[in-house]
């Protein structure tokens, strides 16, 4: 069986999670002097007023090591694969400490750690498509190519499509324009190498793009 679990910033009410049986890794929320444990000990609307009332942003730091190791251990022990979906690696090092635990463990063939490149309803989105397919049978090796991903997301929130190409720039760069070309969901389009970025200023300028 597939077990899925993310981080909290996937923001899914508990109704769904109840519904496809998603575990929560909470982050956690330091406002102040004090710290919280995300949606165990403080809520997103308490959250909210308190940010309103100190016309601050809270601050945030990852999952603890040992709730990582502990939640994966729970599942695997009963004999299941994980598949662990995180905060965008860009904002946080839950990814990370998600892959720690899995060494931890020695169990990196049954822990797959996704990097979802995304946040809050942009995680949840994905959250949700991977538990309906583990819910149907699929196996924790069933990776949705990019025109899968685009008919599970419909249009249904933004995307950030990450370009790695460290090799010859431009085969990777239209295969990809072909399939965005035929998608009418929002996205953008970020890489690291700054040629990719300049192929669809030259090819496709009308895609937003961002240099990481």
């Amino acid at each position: 069986m597939i077990k899925i679990i993310s981080d909290s910033t996937c923001d899914l009410s508990e109704e769904l999670l109840n519904k496809y049986d998603i575990d929560i890794l909470p982050l956690h929320v330091v406002m102040g002097d004090k710290e919280y444990i995300d949606g165990v000990n403080i809520s997103p609307d308490e959250i909210y007023v308190w940010s309103d009332e100190h016309k601050e942003t809270p601050k945030t730091s990852a999952v603890g090591i040992e709730e990582a190791i502990n939640l994966f251990r729970k599942y695997i022990d009963a004999g299941e694969e994980i598949i662990a979906f995180a905060i965008s690696e860009d904002m946080s090092t839950t990814a990370n400490v998600m892959r720690i635990a899995a060494e931890e463990l020695e169990k990196e063939d049954k822990i797959h750690v996704i990097d979802s490149m995304n946040l809050s309803t942009g995680v949840g989105h994905l959250v949700v498509e991977a538990a309906i397919m583990a819910k149907n049978g699929k196996s924790a090796e069933t990776i949705p190519t990019l025109q899968e991903t685009f008919e599970l997301v419909a249009g249904r929130t933004p995307l950030v499509i990450e370009i790695k190409n460290m090799n010859k720039v431009g085969e990777m760069e239209k295969t990809v324009w072909e399939i965005l070309s035929k998608y009418a969901g929002e996205y953008c389009v970020q890489s690291f190498n700054p040629y990719s970025l300049e192929w669809f200023k030259n090819h496709a300028p009308q895609v937003k793009r961002g240099q990481l």
